[in-house]
């Protein structure tokens, strides 16, 4: 493990910087034997029931899961995409740190995976929470959908086993990890699943190639009916059959509304929202599914099962579709979902939260030791009914080059790349529709005053670790075209 130890030698300079990320167990009253990690791409905190939505039944078996666990109501991601936020949860480290803040051409992976050169990775330098669970006897294994969970961009370092993009769908990593399961039988395990269900474009799985319906292989048979059936589910969970509009999910239509070819009406964004929460819903279902196979397989209440997202999604809140570009709440705010052996059952936590948090949490309730160089910090004395010292997160590693925020339960501060500023309350103005920086001049300089300093700190311990930087992306007109077609460029 390389990058557990040139970790832990730079820990040493650390210590005095980073309080409270020494992470020794707590003491729980059991460690527990398994992690299962579930990460659904691009989830709203404020589309599922256990958060307080209730439009539309999007998330029964997460409710349900979430009556039973610790939900921290107020959980942040430090970044309004995937690999910047993975990086940060898997490793502890904010995206200017850990250096994995570029986007790179996404379609030419999917086109042609091995010839693929990605432009920004996780670098093997930076320790992961797989690597160190690994390194302490955890069998490890992924199980991922999507772009950036491959393993081209760093992401399943620490796993032993890592399956990405080999089954279509949420259904099918979800078998094969009961699979995996079932025949390795181990005794301590970390697993990770990533969904990308929820993501846009907002559509159910294609239609089933009639080669494969009428294979002579029944196993490929099999796969294709599976996946009608799962069409057939999407169907079920139609929550707006009666819209006859043009917005339908597509990659075409979300451009339109991106580069303002198309106006959208207000019956325009009710279906959209419909069209993301019936992909919530759909998963809600296979989530269910997990977790019933745990609970069958007596893995349930002996593991520490963490149900999270990445970032979240705009539907229009702000003007704006799908994510990448800004700190506003439907973006930063996240579902956080912790069940862990011991306390912490049925419990509402509204202290404000990270993804940076995850890594040192999950090790505490795993009792792992460790003096790795974390910015976050064990929230186990949160679940067991305790408090911890107010602190500011930062959102950053936007796609608009120089956008910060700095967030607590109560404000939002944003510093554009222009030097503008704009501070939100959060309590009263929890839409954050209207900028109160000029009324509340004294917050807002404090807030920006707490931000430069941050930025010190972590220069500071960017020389300290001195780790490979992150290469920056040359992309040409073709490429442009391939990632605005999956919305990572415009």
């Amino acid at each position: 493990m390389p990058g557990l130890l040139r970790s832990v030698a730079a820990a040493i300079l650390l210590l005095a910087f980073w309080r409270a990320t020494v992470v020794g167990p707590a003491a729980p009253a059991r460690a527990a034997d398994g992690v299962v990690l579930v990460l659904v791409d691009a989830l709203r905190a404020d589309r599922l029931g256990c958060y307080g939505y209730g439009r539309r039944p999007t998330s029964p078996r997460v409710d349900a899961f979430a009556a039973d666990a610790t939900v921290f109501a107020n959980a942040v991601s430090p970044t309004p995409w995937t690999l910047p936020a993975m990086a940060t949860l898997f490793t502890s480290l904010y995206p200017r740190v850990h250096g994995a803040v570029y986007t790179s051409d996404i379609a030419g992976w999917l086109g042609n995976p091995k010839a693929f050169r990605p432009t920004s990775v996780l670098d093997p330098s930076r320790t992961t929470l797989a690597e160190v669970l690994g390194a302490h006897g955890f069998a490890t294994a992924g199980f991922v959908h999507g772009s950036y969970p491959s393993p081209e961009f760093g992401l399943a370092q620490g796993f032993d086993v890592y399956e990405a993009n080999t089954h279509p769908g949420i259904r099918f990593n979800v078998e094969a990890m009961l699979a995996w399961l079932d025949r390795e039988r181990p005794r301590r395990f970390f697993l990770y699943l990533h969904t990308a269900e929820v993501h846009s474009p907002y559509a159910p799985p294609a239609p089933t190639p009639l080669w494969q319906t009428d294979s002579p292989d029944p196993a490929v048979r099999a796969v294709a009916l599976a996946l009608e059936e799962e069409r057939a589910r999407y169907r079920e969970l139609d929550f707006d059959p009666d819209y006859s509009g043009w917005l339908d999910g597509s990659p075409d239509a979300l451009r339109a509304i991106r580069k303002r070819r198309k106006q959208p009406t207000p019956r325009d964004v009710e279906h959209l929202g419909a069209l993301y929460d019936r992909g919530v819903a759909y998963t809600d279902v296979w989530i269910g599914r997990l977790i019933d196979g745990l609970r069958e397989r007596g893995l349930l209440d002996r593991s520490v099962v963490i149900l999270t997202a990445d970032h979240g999604e705009e539907l229009l809140d702000h003007g704006g579709v799908e994510h990448l570009d800004t700190h506003y709440d439907e973006v930063m705010r996240v579902p956080l979902v912790v069940r862990a052996p011991g306390a912490g059952h049925g419990l509402v936590v509204r202290e404000q939260v990270g993804l940076i948090d995850v890594m040192p949490t999950v090790l505490d309730l795993a009792g792992v030791p460790t003096d790795l160089p974390m910015q976050g910090r064990s929230l186990v004395p949160l679940r067991d009914g305790g408090s911890l010292p107010e602190r500011p997160l930062v959102g950053e590693a936007s796609r608009t080059a120089g956008l910060l925020a700095m967030r607590t339960n109560d404000w939002k501060y944003l510093r554009r790349p222009d030097g503008a500023e704009a501070l939100y309350d959060l309590v009263r103005d929890p839409g954050e529709h209207t900028d109160v920086c000029a009324a509340r001049r004294a917050t807002c300089a404090r807030f920006a005053s707490r931000l430069r300093a941050w930025e010190s700190d972590v220069a500071r311990t960017s020389r300290r670790l001195a780790l490979p930087a992150a290469g920056t992306a040359a992309v040409g007109a073709d490429t442009e075209e391939r990632l605005r077609h999956l919305g990572y460029a415009e």
